[in-house]
């Protein structure tokens, strides 16, 4: 996309922060500020934030992109705290 969809300004491309430590590129339009992901980046977060469980002995593990395990500063080792919010799963660092 080079030109805004909206107002037919041309749009500059930006590294825009998501979630902490989380970056994409999108395109911003300077005349009305929207914004804009391409289907490449779209494909891409999409796959960071989803992922499929495996079975470890007797548990079920999932792993955690390793973007999302710097933006939390954990790494192997590190001990992580588990709280339930209605369907949500929520890790924090201890």
């Amino acid at each position: 996309m080079t030109k805004c969809p909206m107002c037919s300004t041309k749009m500059k491309t930006e590294k825009k922060e998501l979630e902490p430590g989380v970056y994409t590129t999108v395109e911003v339009c300077p005349k009305c500020a929207d914004e804009w992901i391409g289907e490449k980046e779209y494909q891409k977060l999409y796959t960071l934030f989803k992922r499929r469980t495996f079975k470890v002995g007797g548990s079920v593990a999932v792993r955690i992109p390793q973007e999302l395990a710097n933006a939390l500063k954990i790494g192997s080792g590190d001990e992580v705290k588990f709280t339930l919010d209605g369907k949500k799963l929520i890790i924090e660092t201890s």
